[in-house]
């Protein structure tokens, strides 16, 4: 039985507004592989990719469950910020 809030309790904290912000993610992940080379100038090569943002599992309807713990608001979520970028990165480091 959800009803419409009056102005009065607009501005206060009430159970109406809280949601279940429970979530597991994987963040930040790397892999590397390095291939020793006993020939030439190269002694070795390192291979690498990483990703930041990979996946979130929640029921949060939201746009990301995790919001801000510290300051004035904690677990405020301001619905008008930008969703966090998913980054993909891939690399060679070369040891001479």
């Amino acid at each position: 039985g959800k009803r419409p809030l009056n102005d009065i309790q607009q501005d206060e904290y009430v159970s109406y507004f809280l949601k279940d912000g429970d979530y597991w993610k994987i963040d930040n992940i790397t892999l590397s592989y390095t291939l020793d080379i006993a020939k030439g100038p190269i002694k070795n090569i390192m291979l690498y990719a990483s990703g930041s943002n990979m996946f979130t599992i929640t029921g949060y309807d939201g746009i990301d469950p995790e919001v801000n713990s510290v300051g004035l608001q904690p677990g405020w979520d301001n619905r008008d910020r930008y969703p966090s970028t998913r980054t993909y990165t891939l690399g060679l480091t070369a040891k001479f």
